[in-house]
């Protein structure tokens, strides 16, 4: 393979601000909106970097995403012609993810929705579907019947394809029509004169939503049909999801020389709750539809998935995690050692994420190629009134591990879904595109 590295890393540090800052792009062209997933990826900011990655790659690129939330990053490799491959702890990624790497015909989703709505319309029932601990805290009872409703609808399509198109819409209606607050994504309830005076109907939301998102979908697959990357109804290269718990392995026996991924911060105030986020949706969606490896009770707890993401599966005693870890990054040390009492404890949360995002640097390693690429998204977060040099504490890690920064960018995040209301991240309006090379 002939890179020329200087020539690649000047063409990724002439990218514009205003794109990496997400400017004067089209949310269609990616499929971006159909699920309004927390923290998404920009992926017109991912699209310019990865296009230089490849042509170092001799356009020759497998790419894999093992945090891949809304999939925007492989959306983005199909979209340039590149096998792909993602996986991710929170089964309502799994479920959008799906729907964004299959190919749908406008006309069989057309079709599939005047029938849905045909039995919705006759649907004369008021039995409720689900049950689960709050119901009636986070659904009006009508709201519950009309969901009801839909997803009696929705389980009488015979495509599982089809159902799963329609399980993401259901999502979107659950999240526009719940008493949840949708300024965060944590679990916070609307004040009751605000749930009273609400004037929502699901089966009306959810039909526009659908609408919306068969539009969405073909116009990002019309991409996919120009570009050549689609014949006889199947995407050219390799595009696959699975569930997978990253801190715990690879979920595939491939290799990859492009990596592009963001990682999901551990369960505290400073982070993106994606299972909270996903609670009430996932409730509404049968588990055999999704992916029958899931291995945990993600309903268990409205905190279960947040739990079992980064920074909250480890139960080793945390002076064991500071003696490993701190051995890797003094950046870290530094950070967490300046704090006394309950200031210390908090700031744990930061170690055991750093401790299990190095754990799975170590599952991802592997699978990357000899002359591969890492391209890392990145945000400095601010615990204790201070800020966690993650984009530092990273270069540390893979320096440890012999692994030196190719390069780096700097972008804007004022685009990016993150808490709108989150005092604990005020300063997170900025995020650093860490770049590694895999050394032969």
């Amino acid at each position: 393979m002939n890179i020329n590295i200087s020539e690649t890393k000047e063409s990724i540090k002439a990218i514009s601000s205003a794109t990496l800052n997400g400017e004067n792009y089209s949310r269609n062209d990616f499929a971006r909106s159909i699920l309004n997933y927390p923290a998404m990826m920009v992926p017109s900011v991912q699209e310019p970097i990865i296009e230089k990655l490849s042509e170092a790659l001799n356009n020759d690129v497998s790419l894999l995403d093992p945090f891949m939330g809304a999939s925007n990053t492989l959306v983005t490799g199909m979209k340039l012609g590149m096998n792909v491959f993602g996986q991710d702890i929170n089964p309502l990624s799994i479920l959008l993810s799906q729907v964004k790497l299959s190919f749908y015909k406008y006309e069989e989703l057309i079709e599939a929705e005047e029938k849905l709505i045909d039995r919705v319309t006759s649907d004369t029932s008021n039995i409720i579907e689900i049950s689960f601990n709050n119901i009636d805290k986070w659904f009006t009872k009508n709201t519950q019947i009309e969901l009801s409703k839909l997803y009696r609808a929705i389980r009488k399509e015979p495509k599982l394809k089809i159902r799963k198109f329609f399980w993401v819409a259901l999502a979107e209606t659950i999240r526009l029509t719940s008493n949840d607050r949708t300024s965060t994504f944590k679990l916070h309830m609307r004040p009751i004169d605000e749930i009273n005076s609400r004037c929502i109907f699901a089966i009306k939301t959810f039909i526009s939503v659908t609408q919306k998102n068969i539009k969405n979908i073909c116009d990002y697959l019309s991409i996919l049909i120009k570009n050549g990357h689609i014949i006889k109804g199947k995407y050219i290269k390799n595009a696959n999801v699975v569930w997978g718990d990253t801190y715990s392995g690879i979920k595939t026996n491939r290799k990859f020389n492009l990596l592009v991924t963001s990682p999901p911060y551990g369960d505290n105030h400073t982070t993106v709750t994606y299972g909270q986020f996903s609670y009430l949706p996932l409730q509404w969606i049968p588990f055999d539809d999704i992916d029958k490896n899931i291995e945990i009770d993600y309903l268990k707890t409205a905190q279960e998935i947040d739990a079992k993401s980064l920074g909250g599966q480890n139960k080793e005693k945390i002076k064991d995690i500071e003696e490993s870890i701190f051995a890797k990054s003094y950046t870290l040390k530094k950070f967490i050692i300046q704090f006394k009492g309950d200031e210390r404890k908090r700031a744990e949360k930061v170690t055991r994420f750093i401790y299990e995002l190095d754990k799975s640097i170590d599952k991802i390693l592997p699978k990357m190629r000899q002359e591969s690429f890492m391209a890392w998204t990145i945000g400095n977060r601010n615990v204790n009134k201070q800020v966690v040099r993650n984009d530092l504490i990273l270069n540390e890690l893979f320096l440890f591990k012999g692994i030196e920064l190719f390069t780096g960018l700097e972008r804007d995040i004022l685009s990016k879904r993150m808490p709108g209301r989150n005092n604990f991240s005020s300063l997170m309006n900025k995020e650093k595109i860490l770049i590694y090379k895999k050394q032969a």
